[in-house]
């Protein structure tokens, strides 16, 4: 029954294929985390999307692959427009498993036209708390597609720093925010687990479409949180179809772990900003009991 529902619909065998192999790459991710590093991780997923490439091309050659339970028929204009669309999903699903930047040779796509439509930096700024005089960290700058209008908006008096694991990266938003004037932003190479700042430094620390692109997310948080001073805010953004977008559920248990307080979630599935606080002390800095 299985067989004659399949024979006539192709592009079923192709989407059951993508989720064997999307779900064979979470259990491998799963059960061999901290143990291969991220160089396995990526063998892992290159082989598997390497066999469903292979799938797909002795499919179009007419040669049914010997793992497959099926036999494929005849290639038409709605199969092939099948294969494209799971092939890219497959892809999205890969890329969701592996936790890496941008390449910076890549940087251009942070700067295309569907960024401005899908993630306008005005709506995601208005929902951030900037003001002047603001110390702000923005870690995963990227090529500063949002930098500039950060360092706006937190003049006079604010500065902003700019963090990426990419040295590349760092200097082409350095460049941006100079050719638009503004001499309130520093640049730092660094990791997202490892801060340059001092402990109680910073007014704002925010993750703009880079979180899932880290590989310790909790140790990234939790250093966000060093560097925060007493009730500063975090603030983290995801949106679709980013490949590395993290579900809010998943960030709000993610910031609490770190020790972060929930304060908002604004927007939608596809778009929305997710903000925290650091926890206040009990008693202010400083303080010392007096026993009279």
């Amino acid at each position: 029954m299985v067989n004659a529902l399949l024979a006539p619909r192709p592009w079923l065998q192709l989407a059951l294929l993508v989720l064997v192999i999307w779900l064979a790459a979470r259990a491998l991710r799963r059960a061999l985390l901290g143990r291969i590093g991220e160089a396995g991780k990526l063998a892992i997923a290159a082989s598997l999307a390497g066999i469903y490439a292979l799938t797909v091309l002795l499919t179009a050659m007419g040669t049914p692959p010997p793992w497959m339970p099926f036999a494929f028929i005849a290639l038409g204009s709605k199969t092939t427009l099948a294969i494209i669309l799971a092939s890219l999903f497959l892809v999205w699903l890969v890329l969701r498993e592996i936790p890496f930047p941008l390449p910076h040779w890549a940087g251009f796509i942070l700067e295309g036209p569907w960024r401005r439509l899908l993630m306008p930096a005005d709506v995601t700024l208005n929902r951030m708390a900037l003001g002047p005089g603001m110390r702000v960290v923005e870690v995963g700058c990227g090529t500063g597609y949002l930098s500039p209008h950060v360092a706006r908006r937190i003049q006079p008096g604010g500065t902003l720093f700019c963090v990426d694991v990419q040295p590349q990266m760092v200097e082409a938003t350095l460049a941006h925010v100079e050719k638009q004037g503004l001499r309130n932003v520093h640049g730092f190479v660094a990791s997202a687990d490892r801060l340059p700042f001092d402990i109680f430094d910073i007014d704002l620390v925010f993750y703009a479409h880079v979180l899932g692109e880290i590989p310790d997310r909790l140790a990234a948080l939790r250093d966000a949180l060093r560097v925060l001073r007493p009730g500063a805010v975090l603030s983290i953004t995801e949106s679709l179809p980013d490949p590395h977008y993290r579900f809010r559920n998943d960030v709000m248990k993610l910031a609490q772990q770190a020790g972060f307080e929930p304060a908002s979630v604004v927007g939608s599935l596809f778009n929305y900003t997710a903000t925290f606080r650091k926890p206040k002390p009990r008693e202010p800095l400083g303080y010392m009991p007096r026993f009279d």
